[in-house]
């Protein structure tokens, strides 16, 4: 893997030259979704000061079978309310990502942004723009969220 920091300058580095198989795409997929997020949470427009209070990572599901995330941006993060999430005020420009083929389900989409969210959240430069906001959640579009960081209570 490249990393979280200077995407563009790795090149290929971390990406296999060998002929496709599972953990090949797992790698091209992880690279495509730093950069996406990278990309997304650069954007002025969906910033904290632009009245963003948490960021949602929901999964949904396209034609064929086939399932996305959309990195939305809302105005509240009331731990109370369950759909606080739907308060939506920003979509970064390119507000989603197709996951690779072989994930099976919602279920298993989330589960594999959950882990790369988490990943970002612990890595020191993506984090630390994760962390400008109260709350990261992740979750099926129509399901329950699962809230993956949040601002401790000062």
């Amino acid at each position: 893997m490249t990393g979280w920091i200077n995407l563009d300058d790795a090149g290929n580095a971390g990406i296999p030259q060998a002929a496709p198989d599972a953990r090949f795409e797992d790698a091209r997929f992880e690279d495509s979704f730093r950069r996406w997020l990278l990309g997304a949470i650069a954007e002025p427009a969906g910033s904290w000061r632009a009245g963003v209070r948490a960021l949602c990572f929901n999964v949904h599901p396209m034609m064929a079978g086939d399932h996305a995330v959309e990195l939305i941006g809302a105005a509240d993060c009331d731990p109370a309310a369950a759909d606080w999430a739907l308060d939506e005020v920003w979509l970064p420009s390119r507000p989603r990502i197709a996951l690779p083929g072989d994930v099976a389900d919602a279920g298993d989409g989330v589960l594999l942004v959950r882990r790369l969210v988490l990943a970002a959240l612990a890595d020191g430069f993506a984090g630390a723009r994760l962390k400008r906001y109260p709350r990261v959640a992740v979750g099926h579009v129509d399901g329950a969220l699962d809230v993956v960081w949040e601002r401790a209570p000062v």
